[in-house]
């Protein structure tokens, strides 16, 4: 039961996506926004969002990997090669804008 309101609240609203990565990764994304299912964020200063989507550059910056090894959301590891790490849902790149959205939509539907 509690799985079903919360795929209906995730309906009623967009969910936040955290972007963290290469230059390359976040501007892509940010150029795709008026076709995306979710609102990205690019401040990583921002507390406010639900899942974290982020490419292998964030790894390599402290800052970024901080960030995502400290923080208790959902996390998207977006690459082209699969990693040993256990995070909640890997997406392979190059992507399509329906691959991407399905995605965020499929884990926030898992938890």
């Amino acid at each position: 039961m509690i799985s079903k309101i919360f795929s209906i609240n995730c309906n009623m609203h967009q969910l936040n996506v955290l972007i963290l990565g290469s230059n390359s990764f976040v501007s892509t994304l940010n150029e795709l926004k008026p076709f995306l299912k979710f609102n990205p964020v690019k401040e990583k200063t921002s507390s406010d969002f639900d899942v974290i989507l982020f490419d292998e550059e964030a790894l390599k910056d402290k800052e970024d990997r901080k960030i995502i090894d400290n923080c208790d959301r959902l996390k998207i590891y977006a690459s082209n090669k699969k990693l040993s790490n256990n995070y909640d849902a890997f997406l392979e790149i190059p992507s399509s804008l329906k691959e991407i959205n399905a995605t965020i939509k499929n884990i926030s539907t898992k938890n």
